[in-house]
């Protein structure tokens, strides 16, 4: 189905589908006639990374907003907090301490943030009683504007994208490499230990049990990982139009077999039908996971 400028998406517990876009983030639905998808922000926005805790879904906002809103039967989401500082807000995760990561990607020419490149991820603080209100925004791990991590060269941050959290440890996309950093006792981050490289643009992640889904942006592909970063399997190079996010199915709306991606086409438009939500049907199950 067309979602203007898709970027990302993620599942509620219950399995409600949110996907964000170049003006709006989307629920779908699955209706007699098949999928639709409703905006539920309350103004427009180059939307990012998604991200749900305890009711609530997280939206970042390529202009620097974070937005969010309860998911009530007819969810509102709304600026919650400004960014601070920050070029390209784009990945963003809950971490195992319940607060809000978010990766900043460096990469907006628009931005006056973004000179000198400062690619890292920060921290927000989620009051406890009251999940729309952030209470603050500190630096988590910095990267470098010399970092090499995107070429395979190093394990400094340069153009940090993607972020998943599974237990402690954090798993993320900088170019064409794969890499984890635990958070430490006391909440700090530890060393950034790359996994996989490959001469591309990998753009987001979903974590399996016991693999990794992986969206190759250049290549137009969807790669299976294993969580050591061993390629285990891929789909044909072409397959996807700039596939910026994959997850798998859940129920009622989908199997757990079934593999959702957001193909982003024309990075800013908005009109080609290019840009869409795609699924792919599987005959077997892969590893279970989100």
């Amino acid at each position: 189905m067309d979602i203007p400028d898709a970027e990302n998406l993620v599942f509620s517990d219950d399995g409600r589908l949110f996907v964000s876009g170049g003006l709006q983030v989307y629920e779908v639905s699955r209706e007699a006639g098949g999928f639709s998808a409703q905006a539920i922000a309350d103004s427009d926005c180059n939307f990012t990374g998604l991200a749900i805790q305890d009711g609530t879904l997280y939206a970042a906002c390529a202009s620097g907003e974070l937005y969010a809103g309860q998911l009530t039967a007819a969810p509102l989401l709304s600026p919650v907090f400004s960014l601070v500082d920050m070029c390209l807000p784009n990945g963003i995760a809950i971490g195992p301490d319940r607060q809000l990561y978010v990766v900043d990607a460096t990469l907006n020419a628009n931005s006056q943030a973004c000179l000198p490149p400062n690619p890292r991820i920060d921290r927000l603080a989620i009051n406890p009683d009251n999940p729309l209100e952030i209470i603050s925004q500190e630096l988590w791990l910095q990267g470098s504007a010399a970092g090499g991590l995107a070429l395979g060269l190093d394990n400094q941050l340069r153009f940090p994208n993607g972020l998943r959290s599974e237990g402690s440890v954090f798993f993320g996309t900088d170019g064409g490499s794969i890499y984890t950093v635990a958070q430490l006792p006391g909440g700090a981050a530890g060393e950034v230990i790359p996994l996989y490289f490959t001469p591309t643009e990998l753009d987001d992640l979903g974590l399996l049990s016991d693999g990794i889904l992986v969206t190759d942006f250049f290549q137009g592909r969807v790669l299976l990982l294993s969580k050591t970063g061993v390629e285990l399997q891929s789909t044909d190079a072409g397959r996807f139009f700039s596939p910026s996010s994959v997850r798998l199915g859940q129920p009622p709306m989908f199997l757990p077999t079934d593999i959702l991606v957001t193909e982003k086409g024309i990075l800013g438009d908005n009109n080609l039908p290019l840009d869409r939500l795609s699924l792919l049907r599987r005959s077997s199950a892969p590893p279970t996971g989100g």
